[in-house]
């Protein structure tokens, strides 16, 4: 007995969990590219900087007309206080102040556009700017994908997502290395049948795993829907199919039946047998290409006779030989 689970097995390609294209907020060439394709980077990093001398300057050009603007103001405040000047003049140096502070502010921005940062951590997909060239205001410059982790959008039967939930462990395999399963779960479940299809979508989050996951990449998912436990099973080696019956050869004694049975479940190696077997019998699992109905066999499994119970064998043999001559 073994336990045999039941799948149901779907394609998808692999997704960021979100994939956005940075655009020029400036016009300027870029004098400063600080990654390439692949590169992985932080919130925050600097990933391109355009010339921005200009804006450099008139920051500090405008920083100095806050900084007069603000001292002019707390003078008239002070004549205010002392009676010698005007509640008038105060009020138009107060505008004239704030007026040179948003200027400055405003001159800061427009030199914080001529530096891209990455909005989240993430990898570099595509870049679309060399260093030295003019872009323009709303130009692309790099495309960002959040790889960790990635996910895979299935459309599955209503029926079979009745028999998921959240956390559960989903096999995933790339075509790019099929014998090593990534580490998959169900992220989220629509709560919405897509009418035109019957189906609902499931999102999988995989664990990234260098040389295996690529954005984009097609991988195969095998969900586990139902397991049978301590079910009846046999290696899928042992069937013999034909003319769409499943046999198999059981051994009874020094022979063999050929019997039919019923299949199920069945994972990669195992199959479960759920009508014509019971627990306990021995199966033909090698060479039953060459059997027939009974058929003779020999238990290769069978513990091999030692030389002295040959030998006593054989001496019970010459007995009986000689008492039947006498």
């Amino acid at each position: 007995p073994r336990d045999i689970p039941a799948y149901f097995h779907s394609t998808g390609s692999l997704e960021a969990k979100r994939q956005i294209k940075l655009i020029s907020k400036s016009r300027g060439q870029v004098d400063r590219l600080t990654v390439e394709e692949g590169d992985m980077v932080a919130k925050g990093q600097v990933i391109l900087k355009l010339d921005h001398r200009e804006e450099a300057l008139m920051v500090e050009q405008a920083k100095i007309k806050a900084q007069t603007a603000t001292r002019e103001l707390e003078r008239i405040r002070g004549l205010v206080d002392k009676g010698l000047g005007s509640e008038k003049d105060f009020e138009v140096k107060k505008e004239l102040a704030e007026v040179a502070v948003l200027e400055h502010r405003l001159a800061q921005v427009r030199l914080d556009n001529k530096v891209v940062r990455a909005p989240f951590s993430g990898q570099i997909t595509v870049r679309h700017v060399e260093l030295g060239q003019t872009v323009n205001v709303g130009e692309a410059l790099v495309d960002l994908a959040d790889v960790s982790p990635l996910e895979v959008r299935l459309y599955l039967p209503e029926k079979i997502v009745s028999e998921l939930k959240p956390g559960q462990p989903v096999e995933i395999r790339s075509d790019i290395d099929a014998d090593v399963p990534l580490m998959g779960t169900v992220d989220r479940i629509s709560p919405a049948v897509d009418p035109s299809t019957s189906t609902i979508k499931v999102t999988l989050r995989v664990k990234a795993s260098k040389g295996q996951t690529r954005v984009g990449s097609f991988v195969r998912a095998r969900i586990t829907t139902d397991t049978v436990h301590d079910a009846i099973a046999v290696p899928k080696s042992a069937l013999v199919p034909e003319a769409g019956v499943i046999y198999l050869f059981v051994a009874e004694a020094e022979s063999v039946l050929k019997i039919p049975v019923t299949t199920g479940y069945a994972d990669d190696e195992y199959i479960e047998i759920t009508g014509g077997l019971q627990l306990g019998d021995q199966v033909v699992s090698v060479g039953q290409g060459g059997l027939r109905h009974g058929s003779k066999i020999r238990d290769l499994n069978a513990p091999e006779e030692s030389s002295d119970d040959i030998a006593a064998q054989e001496a019970d043999t010459d007995a009986t030989s000689e008492t039947g001559e006498n």
